[in-house]
């Protein structure tokens, strides 16, 4: 029955779920899955290790005068991890999609609750921290039993607070303009603590700080942490309680709110003036104009594909400026106006800019298209044909981001010739003939379906990751070896001379794994196809 207090429906979707992805990792590559799990292992064993050192700090090692402060730090810590890196890391870790669910008579209560429990993905960390922090209190003697209560409160705190804040933010990301302003405001907090660093604070905000600190006894981290080093008082329980209950109504309702279908709906008609849709088609057609059919047809495609992915539009805005704000606090820095970061501005932002368009633009070139990209094997289109135009594409949105990011550097006040420009576009030339000519083997060895509606990134597999680490450093030797020439040579001819050596090695790769990547293409073709499809046939429970 719909209003049944078990969870059998549930658990009977989550059972054939279960069996669908153990049926489908079971035919995948076993070095992968090996991979992936080896890298998981690394990761969580680290945590564990500080799990084990929060362990230590509450069991009695520390002074009592100390173990408050402590403690108020390591949950002020838990909560700002459990909450922010995820949403800077565009990470929503294992959520329900709630859409696949709607049709069966499962009760909202039941929704919420695995949603809820889902929120453990995007902190598993942070709960290895509180975990020990609770063991270390109990077999403290100094402590009594209770003091967990709190700590386990404040966990179940930040589930409620992670479940509202991603639908939320499901919700915000689908507007074109919200997105971009939410995006710029979590790249202004992730660099504030290096201009801080920097510049100091000013003495406004110092004493706006001061003032904030006199009711931090409102926050919950120093509720949580007042109660769990055994000192009792009303003030703190309802305070940590109040906030609770206002994170379990803040989660609730945003969920209530997602089940409904109009949430679901289509996005409103485009109400963009003729004007600027005239523009946008312009800008679509222009390849033809440089290009003849099937290659401007093909590049229009992959335009218009590109240009209306809300994940592509993401990824391009924070490529275009969180390069300049990581190394804008070092740029800046007194004595450094000689430096190799001030020097290689540019070209710095660039290479992080590369980095991050990689996966979404040149690994995996297949991935927006998914099962739809069986229809380059049935047309009279050749591969070479298609390769050939999602690379110039991929190369204009690289220029694109070029000139972008060297309008931003001219204004920003750090060093900019038109020498170092020059210099930034041969390194590019160089790494982006590389790593599209890597990328075409991967976008065929390691195909990974994309879904382009969705912002949030999905990260890459296993066998992706490790075959990027192995790939950059050695992408990095060539180009390394015209920096050695400039030292050595003390000329500038000598940099370019390397680079243009390296252009024309880049080249002739380029030309081979292109070769290598279409007779790959057509040998390995189902599995493929399987593969990109794979998704459309997933569960309710997604990850990304």
């Amino acid at each position: 029955m719909p209003g049944s207090p078990n969870f059998a429906q549930l658990r009977a979707i989550l059972w054939a779920q279960f069996r669908a992805q153990r049926n489908y990792y079971l035919r995948a590559h076993k070095a992968g899955i090996f991979l992936s799990w080896f890298s998981g292992f690394l990761w969580y064993s680290l945590w564990v290790a500080v799990g084990t050192g929060a362990a230590l700090l509450t069991s009695g090692a520390v002074r009592p005068d100390i173990l408050e402060p402590a403690l108020v730090s390591a949950l002020f810590f838990v909560f700002f991890f459990w909450q922010l890196f995820p949403v800077m890391l565009a990470s929503s870790g294992a959520f329900l999609d709630v859409r696949r669910l709607l049709v069966y008579p499962i009760p909202p209560s039941q929704l919420f609750a695995l949603e809820v429990a889902l929120r453990l993905s995007t902190g598993l960390e942070m709960f290895l921290v509180l975990l020990g922090a609770c063991v270390g209190l109990i077999i403290n003697p100094l402590t009594p039993l209770w003091t967990v209560l709190p700590l386990l409160l404040f966990g179940a705190f930040n589930l409620f607070v992670s479940s509202g804040i991603k639908t939320v933010l499901e919700r915000l990301m689908q507007r074109k303009w919200i997105r971009e302003v939410l995006v710029f405001a979590f790249l202004g907090i992730l660099v504030l603590p290096q201009l801080v660093a920097l510049m100091g604070i000013p003495k406004p905000a110092v004493a706006q700080l001061e003032k904030l600190a006199a009711l931090s006894w409102l926050f919950p981290w120093k509720a949580a942490g007042h109660l769990g080093t055994g000192h009792p008082a009303w003030g703190p329980v309802f305070v940590l309680l109040a906030w609770t209950a206002a994170a379990y109504w803040f989660a609730r309702s945003q969920f209530a709110r997602s089940l409904r279908l109009e949430e679901f709906s289509a996005a409103p008609a485009n109400s963009a003036p003729r004007s600027a849709n005239a523009r946008l088609e312009a800008f679509y057609r222009f390849p033809a104009r440089l290009f003849a059919d099937p290659l401007a047809a093909l590049m229009e495609k992959e335009l218009r594909a590109l240009v209306r992915a809300p994940r592509f539009r993401l990824v391009l805005l924070m490529a275009c400026s969180m390069g300049q704000l990581l190394w804008l606090p070092i740029g800046l820095r007194r004595g450094a106006e000689d430096g190799f970061v001030s020097n290689n501005y540019l070209t710095l932002s660039m290479s992080y800019a590369l980095l991050v368009l990689s996966d979404i633009l040149l690994w995996n070139v297949f991935g927006f298209e998914r099962g739809a990209a069986q229809a380059w094997f049935v047309t009279p289109v050749g591969l070479r044909v298609v390769f050939q135009a999602k690379n110039l594409v991929a190369a204009f949105f690289l220029l694109l981001c070029l000139a972008f990011v060297t309008l931003v550097v001219i204004v920003l006040p750090v060093q900019f010739t038109l020498l170092q420009f020059a210099e930034s576009l041969a390194v590019l030339s160089v790494m982006a003939t590389m790593l599209i000519a890597v990328g075409n083997l991967g976008s065929v060895y390691f195909p990974r379906a994309v879904d382009p509606t969705q912002a949030w990134r999905n990260a890459s597999a296993g066998k992706t990751q490790v075959f990027m680490l192995l790939v950059y450093p050695l992408i990095s030797i060539p180009i390394s070896l015209a920096y050695v020439a400039r030292w050595a040579l003390d000329s500038e001819s000598a940099f370019f001379a390397v680079l243009t050596v390296d252009l024309a090695i880049a080249a002739t790769v380029y030309w081979v794994a292109t070769d290598s990547a279409i007779e790959a293409a057509e040998l390995r073709k189902e599995q493929m196809i399987t593969t990109l499809t794979a998704s459309q046939r997933e569960g309710p429970i997604s990850s990304s």
